[in-house]
């Protein structure tokens, strides 16, 4: 973008588009200005007497309530100003929405002291010199913008790459639609495989209970079978005759055991 010599950093255009809105902001001055006087001399005409002399209180008095007209009439102007600003604004972004632009101000700059300086000096060496010399002023209307063939092949691009550009949001979209369901299906897997391994270790263990329960009713079965069969008869009997028959066997091996001693004594002698 080209620039003038006016160290603002702008095209010949736009620096006439600030040019007038300087010229207007100081028009609104004046007639701000003008407001207060006439306030100013309104409250004069009506509150001031032709006596010389007031007391401390009537000045203050006075005072009071003339502060309180200026401060009103101070705060009209200035909320005027910024929705004339504000309007501006609004103009400005809706010829960029023409073009799909975003535009971004930088806020912080209007507080910028270097800036503001460079402002008064652009407005003191050019608009004062323009004023003096009576230059006519440009319209109030910001110019449309031209629709040549050029703006509308590029008006034409820009749309067909919105277009694109929507597409490939609508593809995006469906793809992360797919990628959730997706999530979903194998999270509900993972929930089923889950459930069902839970299902499996809990009838192990139930198993394994039962097996151990079904083990010890066996052997208590067992222990009762046993206790039972030792209080018949025939294991009475049995027992009985198989005491007999030890006892025969512990007398035998005593007698074989004397004998034995009996003829190694005969030996010795």
């Amino acid at each position: 973008m080209a620039s003038s010599s006016n160290d603002l950093g702008v095209n010949e255009h736009h620096e006439e588009i600030i040019r007038h809105y300087v010229r207007f902001s100081r028009d609104q001055k004046t007639v701000g200005l003008r407001s207060f006087r006439a306030a100013a001399d309104d409250f004069k005409n009506q509150r001031l007497s032709d006596e010389a002399m007031m007391t401390v209180n009537e000045v203050n008095d006075f005072l009071d309530e003339f502060i309180d007209i200026l401060e009103k009439e101070f705060e009209q102007e200035l909320t005027h100003q910024y929705r004339v600003n504000a309007l501006l604004i609004k103009q400005l972004f809706q010829q960029a929405e023409q073009w799909f632009l975003k535009l971004n101000p930088n806020f912080d700059q209007l507080e910028n002291r270097r800036l503001i300086d460079l402002i008064r000096d652009y407005e003191q060496q050019h608009l004062n010199t323009a004023k003096a010399k009576g230059n006519k002023q440009m319209n109030t209307l910001m110019d449309p913008i031209n629709d040549t063939k050029s703006t509308i092949l590029l008006k034409t691009e820009i749309q067909k790459l919105q277009q694109l550009n929507e597409q490939l949001k609508q593809r995006l979209s469906k793809y992360e639609q797919d990628d959730e369901l997706l999530n979903q299906q194998l999270t509900e897997t993972a929930r089923l495989f889950n459930n069902k391994e839970e299902s499996f270790s809990q009838k192990l263990e139930s198993n394994e209970k039962r097996l151990k329960e079904i083990q010890q009713a066996l052997l208590l079965t067992e222990n009762e079978l046993e206790k039972k069969f030792n209080q018949t008869n025939t294991y009475i009997n049995m027992k009985r005759i198989i005491e007999q028959k030890n006892q025969q066997i512990r007398q035998l091996r005593q007698q074989l055991t004397g004998n034995h001693n009996e003829q190694e004594e005969e030996e010795e002698d």
